[in-house]
């Protein structure tokens, strides 16, 4: 929204919207950024956010914890050789623009601009995110810091800070300034979490830090203790190895005949334990997998009647539209899909198929249930042909 292009409009009247949530549930609901009064769906206040920040701190000086924190910090930077430039609200002038910023703490650390910012109170995503745009358009760092970080009853503001900074939040407190003095270096207590196997996300980890440890990222506007992305990347990357893996597996398997022999239950059985591993709900039994839909399907990827003895495409399509017609569907999706249709129409004897497809049409148009495909199969397929989705 702040560079003009929104995500999400009102349906109403095309208005920029927004995500918010409510204070006392964890509701979300969508809210225009302006009220321009045109629309039926009402969904700001009559205040102005300028109006509430004035009623908000109007006659309020700055806290007693906000100027203990500012001078914390300050002073730890300064026992920290490798900051320089150090000053308390000092103004940021934008290098091209009129625009201007007053950090409450700015320094300089091997030769990267820093901008520290207090997060105490609540303060509006739009201004988090014009301060972060200011800073990286003027080759500056902004550098949240935290009192605390709860881990049960976090503030929206707090978590839109933690998630856009790779889910790492830093705070500062007496234990950490006294960990500084003793050490020599700028300490801070960094809040994270984890990727897990099961793509999830771990509960928060905990762990005094120095800042030389934090990577530092300024093009992105990022500073970490914990990549939680390359964590997520590596993590989906061995997924997706091992998804590969597997397969191939089947696809070997399938090919070699072995699924119509004595085995073939036990080595599925085996198949699916593995596939739920991954996530992909299939039955155990082998009786009840979709047979003439994996069948078609990769018959239509190697251009021949896969694990099959008859012997040309067209064959196939000929079996699925007399007797499977609710893979119908799928199958002609995966001819068009491997560039199979040409020459699967020219196979044997054209004018039959012509004729099927006819058949086909008609019978849809009277009743399509029997073409309704097999939802149930759908997971394994879309498993087995990721290049085949969406399916139809």
């Amino acid at each position: 929204m702040h560079a003009d292009a929104p995500l999400y409009r009102c349906s109403l009247c095309c208005s920029p919207v927004h995500l918010c949530c409510q204070k006392q549930s964890t509701r979300f609901y969508f809210k225009h950024r302006h009220e321009h009064g045109n629309c039926p769906a009402i969904t700001r206040g009559e205040l102005s956010q300028d109006e509430i920040d004035a009623r908000r701190y109007n006659g309020a000086k700055e806290s007693t914890l906000h100027l203990r924190m500012k001078a914390w910090l300050a002073a730890c930077l300064a026992i920290d050789g490798r900051f320089q430039d150090i000053e308390q609200e000092k103004t940021w002038k934008g290098a091209l623009t009129g625009e201007w910023r007053r950090p409450d703490v700015r320094a300089v650390y091997q030769g990267i601009p820093i901008a520290f910012e207090i997060q105490l109170s609540t303060t509006y995503l739009n201004v988090i995110v014009e301060r972060r745009q200011f800073y990286l358009q003027n080759g500056g760092l902004l550098f949240w810091v935290f009192a605390l970080f709860d881990n049960e009853h976090r503030r929206m503001t707090e978590e839109d800070v933690f998630y856009n900074n790779n889910q790492n939040a830093f705070i500062i407190d007496a234990k950490t300034v006294e960990a500084t003095k003793g050490q020599g270096r700028f300490m801070l207590e960094c809040v994270w979490t984890e990727p897990t196997p099961g793509g999830g996300t771990s509960a928060l980890h905990r762990k005094t830090v120095g800042f030389d440890e934090l990577t530092l990222r300024p093009e992105k506007q990022l500073a970490y203790y914990f990549d939680y992305a390359g964590r997520k990347a590596a993590l989906a990357s061995a997924k997706e190895s091992e998804a590969q893996s597997l397969r191939d597996e089947i696809e070997a398997w399938w090919g070699s005949g072995d699924p119509r022999g004595p085995d073939g239950h036990l080595q599925w059985a085996r198949f699916a334990t593995r596939l739920r591993r991954l996530g992909v709900q299939v039955p155990s039994e082998f009786r009840k997998v979709n047979k003439y839909a994996v069948i078609g399907l990769y018959s239509a990827k190697h251009n021949y009647p896969f694990g099959q003895g008859k012997k040309r495409l067209v064959e196939i399509a000929h079996h699925i539209a007399s007797g499977y017609k609710h893979n119908l569907s799928w199958f002609m999706h995966a001819v068009k899909h491997y560039g199979r249709k040409e020459s699967m129409e020219a196979e044997g004897d054209p004018a039959k198929w012509v004729e099927k497809r006819k058949e086909c049409v008609v019978a849809y148009k009277v009743d399509p249930k029997p073409f309704e495909p097999d939802r149930a199969s759908q997971p394994l397929i879309e498993f087995l042909f990721p290049e085949l989705k969406p399916l139809p």
